[in-house]
């Protein structure tokens, strides 16, 4: 009688569990530069290639910077699409935003928007774009304004309660924002043992997931994505485009970033001189809206400048001599500037896959999810079993 009831018990356990519906987490790791998979040490990220998928490398859109990644992951479209061009940006109507104040900023839906437009409950944690409702719509679960001091160990306690929920109340979806490389990187550039004591901090925390995951047996149901938004690259020179422009006495507005700026000049005549005078500089590539390439994917309707300016490391825009050592936002196409991508977990394979595009991450978690209402996205589903 007593063996009976422990194989009832033992095949009811594992009937639950099956039950349990596909939930995928998304862990954004910022800054994390794509050679972290060659560090043999690295136990988590070593897992992920050795028992999941890898790709060669994630490009990122342009420009590489946090927010416009973050949007692009979260929509499946590139920032001419979106609208968030950088982590601040100016608009033609609106004036200057420093994103994040308003989720409408985005002018496609987020997938979480999605995912809850179809009844599937979402769980959010410092992903860029969930601040506020988008037109009314937000993360059933949330945590938001970002605080740099809320540690990693408190968000893994925050997605395994979640995980913990009932299974008709708990989100499916979970996306979280790791602290990655990036602010080490600013300060101390590539080199620095520093980015090696983070790298080996976000991979503990990666570990402490995983052993979080398993206790409770979610890799029966769970699908992990790692991704980051950009890399990084050390810099050394910097330029200031308003002391350039303010020889000219002219009229203008600059939205810039670390490496990409808009200049907005109403008057044609101080438009022509000012692109006189920045084609002259050295370092910098000048365009006009209609000769930026098409590749770049910035042309939005009231956030692009009327000049578009770019530069290369190891310069950067920058009004003091005096910046950081590491940088991104470069042209994606830079290896320096490629991000990570790996999956882990319930219905992936092990193999590693060719490079894929930041904009295939919400295609991807769409098609694992089932979400509809994808056919606007640029992006497309990354295949995570290969032999099916």
């Amino acid at each position: 009688m007593r063996l009976a009831l422990t194989i009832f018990l033992a095949f009811f356990s594992c009937g639950s569990l099956a039950e349990k519906e596909h939930t995928v987490i998304v862990i954004s790791m910022d800054g994390m530069t794509n050679d972290v998979w060659n560090i043999k040490e690295l136990d988590s990220f070593q897992k992920i290639q050795n028992e999941g998928i890898r790709a060669e490398f994630m490009k990122p859109v342009y420009q590489s910077t946090t927010y416009p990644g973050h949007v692009s992951m979260a929509t499946g479209v590139h920032p001419d699409r979106h609208g968030i061009l950088h982590n601040s940006f100016y608009d033609r109507e609106t004036g200057f935003h420093s994103y994040p104040d308003d989720s409408n900023l985005i002018d496609v839906p987020p997938i979480w928007v999605l995912a809850e437009q179809q009844n599937i409950t979402t769980g959010i944690y410092f992903w860029v774009g969930s601040e506020t409702d988008w037109n009314g719509w937000q993360a059933t679960y949330k945590y938001a304004p970002f605080d740099a001091n809320v540690k990693e160990e408190e968000k893994i306690d925050q997605v395994i309660e979640w995980l913990d929920m009932p299974d008709e109340i708990r989100p499916k979806l979970i996306m979280t924002y790791w602290d990655g490389t990036d602010s080490v990187g600013h300060i101390y550039g590539t080199k620095h043992p520093k980015i090696y004591e983070q790298t080996l901090r976000q991979d503990e925390m990666l570990g402490l997931l995983f052993s979080r995951l398993e206790a409770i047996n979610a890799w029966q149901y769970v699908t992990l994505l790692l991704v980051s938004d950009h890399g990084m690259i050390d810099v050394n020179r910097y330029i200031s485009l308003k002391s350039i422009l303010d020889t000219l006495e002219i009229d203008y507005i600059i939205s810039a970033g670390p490496a990409v700026a808009h200049v907005f000049i109403d008057n044609e005549q101080d438009r022509m001189k000012a692109k006189k005078l920045l084609s002259r500089q050295d370092n910098l590539m000048v365009y006009t809206t209609d000769s930026l390439p098409e590749s770049f994917h910035m042309k939005h309707p009231t956030r692009t400048g009327d000049l578009i300016v770019t530069t290369e490391p190891p310069y950067m825009f920058n009004n003091s001599n005096d910046g950081p050592k590491g940088m991104h936002g470069y042209d994606p196409n830079l290896k320096e500037m490629q991000a990570i991508f790996g999956a882990i977990g319930f219905g992936v394979m092990n193999e590693r896959i060719s490079p894929v595009h930041m904009t295939d991450v919400a295609p991807t978690i769409a098609k694992l999810l089932g979400i509809n209402n994808v056919d606007h996205m640029q992006g497309k589903p990354i295949n995570l079993n290969p032999k099916d």
